[in-house]
C-alpha cells in the first residue's frame, strides 16, 4: 500500500506537466468509479476530498442555516466533528443540540427525542471513533427523510470495515475515509 502511494508521488515528480493536467482527471474518474462500484453508490454522487472531516466541513459550512435552525448531534460524535458544528452554529445563530444516547435497541428512539420542528440537519457517526458503535443509519436516514430533516453521515471508520450500499442508505451526505482500513 504504501509502495503504491510511493510509487505515485514518484511519477508525480518525475513528470508533473503530463502527469497533473494530461492525466489526472482520468485517473480520479477511474478511482472515483472503482470506489461506487464498492460502495454502492453512484461515480457521479461521489466527490473526492482529503478524508472524511474534510467532507463534513464542505457539507456543514454549505448549508443555509440560521437562527430559526437546530442542528442535531449524538454525545458520540467525533471532537472534530462537533468542533465543526460547533463554530457553524455560531457562524449562522443556528442552535445545536447534543443527544445523549447509550447503544441498545432505544438508540434511536432517544435520538428522536431531541428532533424537533426546527431540527434541519442530522449528524451522526456511522462507527463512532471512541467506542466503534454501530448507529444505524438506515432507519435514522428513514425517519430524518419523512421529516425533512438533513441528514450528515460521517462515515470515516464504515468503508472497508462495514458493507455499505450508499445509493440505498439515502443519506443526503455521506463523508468517509478510504484510508482507514
Amino acid at each position: 500500500m504504501f509502495e503504491d502511494y510511493q510509487r505515485w508521488q514518484r511519477e508525480l515528480e518525475r513528470q508533473p506537466v503530463e502527469f497533473l493536467p494530461r492525466r489526472l482527471d482520468g485517473l480520479v474518474e477511474e478511482a472515483t468509479a472503482r470506489l461506487a462500484a464498492e460502495i454502492g453508490a453512484r461515480p457521479d454522487d461521489l466527490v473526492p476530498v482529503t478524508n472524511a472531516t474534510s467532507g463534513k466541513n464542505v457539507v456543514a459550512r454549505s448549508l443555509p442555516l440560521g437562527p430559526a435552525d437546530e442542528v442535531l448531534l449524538t454525545d458520540h460524535e467525533y471532537g472534530a466533528v462537533d468542533l465543526l458544528w460547533q463554530h457553524v452554529c455560531a457562524h449562522t445563530g443556528a442552535t445545536l443540540v447534543r443527544a445523549a444516547v447509550d447503544a441498545g435497541p432505544d438508540l434511536v428512539d432517544t435520538m428522536w427525542r431531541s428532533v424537533t420542528p426546527r431540527t434541519r440537519v442530522l449528524s451522526v457517526s456511522h462507527l463512532t471513533s471512541a467506542t466503534a458503535l454501530r448507529f444505524p443509519v438506515e432507519e435514522i436516514c428513514r425517519r430524518a427523510r419523512a421529516q425533512g430533516v438533513l441528514v450528515a453521515v460521517d462515515g470515516a471508520h464504515a468503508p472497508g470495515q462495514i458493507d455499505l450500499e450508499l445509493e440505498g442508505l439515502q443519506a443526503d451526505f455521506y463523508a468517509g475515509s478510504c484510508h482507514k482500513w
